[in-house]
This record gives C-alpha cells, structure tokens and sequence, in this order.
C-alpha cells in the first residue's frame, strides 16, 4: 500500500508535458473580443430562428441592420480573438479555431426557442439598433456565457 501511494505521489508532482497546456489563454483584450464574438454569435442565431414560423418576430431586418452598423466592429474583434488562437495554437490555430466556432454556433443554433427568448432577442436588437455599440458591448459583458469559464487570463 505504501509503494502505491508513494508511486501515486511520484506521477502527481510531475510537472504536466510541455504540449499539453490545460486550458489556453487570453489576454483579458482577447477574452473582451471572444465575449463580443459570442454574443453576435447569439443574436445572429436567434434572430434568424426567431423570425420564421412559429414565433415570426421579425428579428431578422433588426439583425441585419445591427451586422450592418457593426460589421467592421465585428471582425475587427474577431481578427484579436484570431490572434490569441494563433499564439496559442501555432501548429493548427484554424482548425482550433473552427471547432470553437462550430461549438458556439451549433449551442446557439440549436437552442430550444420560446416566446420569452424571442422577445428578449427581438429587444436587445432593438436596443442596440437604437442606442450603438457601446450598448451591445454592456449587453455582451451581462450575457450568460462567460469567457472565463473556456478561457484563462493570460498572466
């Protein structure tokens, strides 16, 4: 028994191999970006499935005019979060990249749609229509999928 947990201790204080990292970093900037990303991300995804039947909100012409106002907004945010994905994986920062995407999109595009969800979508489309960017930064930041839950701040 003693051996056992002597051997148990031995692998336990090994340092960790210099490939696997844990969870990769970002710069709190990086995190910043990855929570903007997610939530267009969001409302992209649900006012698309909350336009058509059944719920017919009327959620897609308020997107497009947010992606519209904002595009360049996004990508200049997606282009940092790229950046973080490249440092952190230089052997194969796409395919890495494309996985988080494909997470993220597919959450939200199967996310189970109600009248609530809707009307929470449709208004904060409408908010950022009318109030701008730094509004939907605020909305971004209150939003339920939190960056530090995937992401560690680089030190």
């Amino acid at each position: 028994m003693r051996a056992v947990c002597t051997v148990i201790l031995a692998v336990a204080l090994l340092p960790p191999p210099a490939q696997a990292k844990g969870m990769i970093c970002f710069t709190k900037s990086e995190q910043n970006a990855e929570q903007l990303v997610r939530s267009g991300i969001r409302l992209r995804e649900g006012a698309v499935g909350c336009d058509g039947p059944p719920w017919h909100a009327a959620t897609l012409p308020l997107w497009q005019q947010v992606d519209q106002r904002y595009g360049s907004r996004f990508k200049q945010q997606t282009e940092l979060r790229r950046q973080a994905f490249v440092r952190e994986f230089a052997g194969d920062a796409e395919n890495h990249e494309q996985m988080w995407d494909g997470r993220i999109v597919f959450y939200y595009r199967n996310y189970s749609l109600s009248t609530g969800y809707c009307r929470e979508i449709k208004q904060t489309l409408e908010t950022i229509v009318g109030g701008g960017w730094g509004l939907f930064v605020k909305q971004a930041h209150t939003a339920q999928d939190a960056v530090e839950m995937d992401y560690r701040v680089c030190r």
